[in-house]
Formats: structure tokens, C-alpha cells, sequence
């Protein structure tokens, strides 16, 4: 493969272990450090002009547009699993391959979609702030258990099959809506098959593990949050955009549903988005990937398929295979 330069704007990208990195210099192809600049920066474009390959995390959007810019583009490197940032049409157009980190920070994001279920039910950060404030409230302070309730899970892809594991600790009832229904995994692990609206009507906790798709845009809104139940919890550790904020906000302002833990948002950073003004949402900065482990696995896979890529291979995740076909 004519790779004559490496682009890296992922900034999370070799965080913590230097070896993947120094596994792309290795190869003698120049590779140039941005991580964390993008399009705003002017440096940033002028190094995109001649770039082979590009290496970016969740800030860059590679559309078109984007793809103007980069005139000798052979291959989009997405460190993470999400593509929504990534117009893979426009890429497959193009006949540029784009790759990605599927299953690196499934257990990370497992892991975080708990603490977050744990969070919002016993009000964890209410207790904390409350304590430091000088209050002594042990006995006002009334949690929700885990214990034997219903958790429906929205997507049981990788993540979703990892929270469901998990649940099994808390002996929860499992029900999931997924149109790839895994019919082994849930069938070992009795989690009961659910139209989404079904789902929403009986689950105490409500957690979403679904790629953003047009189809499950604004998914949650007015009316599916009036289907649930008042007490339950809505926890979303997938694509922001698959709730709609003002509608959540209304719900839980009217007591449609008790509370919420969300990771990731309409728009990001939230500054002006008005889920900060709830006392019963738990929020976090779209971190739910990011742990030691699961960035070290996910740099490694990428620079690992990039590697494959630059000796004319076709990299294990590409999205797009259909592009080698055709060259």
C-alpha cells in the first residue's frame, strides 16, 4: 500500500503506552503527532493535504466536506467503536476504507453503565455533597434497590451482553429489544425478547447500548418516556442523540420517571444543556470508554490494523470491505 504519511488527531491514542506508537514510526512513514488539534487549526489542515492515512477519535467529523481537505486519503483509522462522526458513504465513494476498535472498551463501558445505575438509585452524589455540607440525613435519604428488578437493555450487542452479565449478580429479570437478536447468548442468559415499547412499560432501570442510527434518533422522547414507569431509571452510556434532552428534561421535571444517568449528550460538552439543574441525573463527560485498560487495548488494535493496512491488507474491522472489491 503507497503510504506516504500518518495523520494522528485521536488524542486519547497511545495515552498510557508509548509502544503503539512507536510501532507506526517504526515503519519509517512519517507520522505526525496532532492529537487533540483538528480543523480549527490552521497547521492541522495544511498537514491533511498530503495525509495517506488518518487517525481520529470522537471530536473529528469526517464528511465530505472533510474529505475535500484531504485529497490523497487512503485509509480513516477510528480509534473507539462509534462511527457516527464518520460519513462512511462518503468515504466508500471515495473507496477509502475506514476501520475501527469494536469490543476494546466493552467492559469499561459495562462497567460504567453500573456505576451509573448504582449512582442515580442510591443517590450517591445527593449523599456525598450532603455529608460535606454538614448534613446528617441517613435516615431521609431513600435509595432504590437492584435486587430482583427488571433491567431492559436497549441494544444487546457486546456492551449490552456485558451489562446483562453483570445484572446476574443482582439476580435482575433481563428483558432487551435488538433487531440482531443473539439468540444463544440471551437464550443461556434468559433475558426475554421485547419491542422496545414493551420494554419501557415494565423495566425499573431502562439502559441503552445501540449504535446511533437515523431510525433510533430522538428514540427516547415525549412520548416513549410516558410510557415508563414514574419510578424507573434511564440510563444512556451509547449516543446522545438517541434522547431527546428537552423531552427527558420535561419528564423528569413532571415525575414521568424517577431519575437518570447519562454519559453522553446531544451536544457535547453539554455547557448550556439543561439536564445540570436535576438533583436525581448523575452526569458524566462521555467517559464511559475511557479507563487505562480499554485505551491501551483500543490503541493497540488500531495501530495493529493500520500496520495490516500499510502491507496492502485489509484491516480485521473495516466497515467498508465492499471498497477492496473495487479497487
Amino acid at each position: 500500500m503507497d503510504v506516504s504519511k500518518i495523520l494522528i488527531e485521536a488524542k486519547p491514542f497511545a495515552l498510557f503506552d508509548s509502544s503503539p506508537m512507536e510501532a507506526l514510526v517504526k515503519t519509517g512513514i512519517k507520522t505526525v503527532d496532532m492529537r487533540g488539534r483538528g480543523v480549527n487549526h490552521p497547521e492541522f489542515v495544511d498537514e491533511l493535504k498530503d495525509a495517506s492515512i488518518i487517525l481520529c477519535g470522537n471530536d473529528l467529523r469526517v464528511d465530505e466536506s472533510f474529505l475535500k481537505l484531504t485529497p490523497s486519503l487512503r485509509g480513516i483509522a477510528k480509534l473507539g467503536v462509534g462511527l457516527d462522526t464518520i460519513h462512511i458513504p462518503s468515504a466508500s465513494k471515495k473507496k477509502i476504507p475506514v476501520f475501527h476498535t469494536p469490543g476494546a472498551n466493552t467492559q469499561a463501558v459495562a462497567d460504567h453503565t453500573f456505576a451509573l445505575i448504582l449512582s442515580v438509585s442510591r443517590k450517591i452524589l445527593y449523599c456525598d455533597s450532603s455529608l460535606r455540607e454538614g448534613r446528617w440525613e441517613h435516615t431521609r435519604i431513600l435509595g432504590i434497590e437492584l435486587w430482583q428488578k427488571t433491567l431492559g437493555l436497549i441494544g444487546l450487542g457486546a456492551i449490552g451482553r456485558a451489562v446483562a452479565s453483570r445484572a446476574k449478580g443482582f439476580e435482575m429479570r433481563i428483558v432487551a429489544y435488538d433487531p440482531f437478536w443473539p439468540s444463544s447468548f440471551a437464550d443461556a442468559n434468559h433475558i426475554q425478547k421485547m419491542e422496545i415499547e414493551d420494554l419501557l412499560r415494565i423495566s425499573d432501570f431502562v439502559s441503552i447500548h445501540s449504535p446511533l442510527t437515523e431510525e433510533n434518533r430522538g428514540l427516547i422522547n415525549r412520548r416513549t418516556l410516558g410510557i415508563m414507569k414514574p419510578s424507573a431509571l434511564l440510563i444512556n452510556t451509547a449516543r446522545g442523540e438517541i434522547i431527546n434532552e428537552i423531552d427527558l428534561c420535561e419528564a423528569l421535571e413532571n415525575g414521568k420517571i424517577a431519575g437518570a444517568g447519562i454519559d453522553v449528550f446531544e451536544k457535547e460538552p453539554p455547557t448550556d444543556s439543561p439536564l445540570l439543574k436535576f438533583d436525581n441525573v448523575v452526569l458524566t463527560p462521555h467517559t464511559g470508554a475511557f479507563t487505562k485498560d480499554a485505551l491501551n487495548t483500543m490503541s493497540l488494535s488500531i495501530s495493529d490494523q493500520i500496520l495490516e493496512f500499510i502491507k496492502g491488507n485489509r484491516p480485521k474491522h473495516t466497515v467498508n470491505p465492499e471498497v477492496f472489491e473495487k479497487k
